[in-house]
């Protein structure tokens, strides 16, 4: 229970650090459930942007929660 917590913690910290044109990307694709194309639209830019500016943000959360899943002795994940 407490390492979900940390977790989420993390994430969320990780979410708000990132620029806002990442931070949108990501909610737009994993917490709105938009598809790249529908993205590309609502930010008026290139699907290759999109992709790049999700990828960078997935990159940077697992950045921050990777640590905390390592110390995870004896779990899986």
């Amino acid at each position: 229970m407490l390492a979900a917590k940390e977790i989420a913690h993390a994430v969320n910290s990780a979410m708000e650090a990132l620029p806002d044109e990442l931070r949108q990307a990501v909610t737009l694709r994993e917490i709105e459930g938009l598809s790249y194309e529908e993205i590309a639209e609502v930010m008026n830019c290139p699907i290759g942007t999109v992709r790049s500016r999700i990828f960078r943000a997935r990159e940077a959360i697992s950045a921050k929660v990777k640590p905390l899943l390592e110390n995870q002795s004896g779990k899986r994940w």
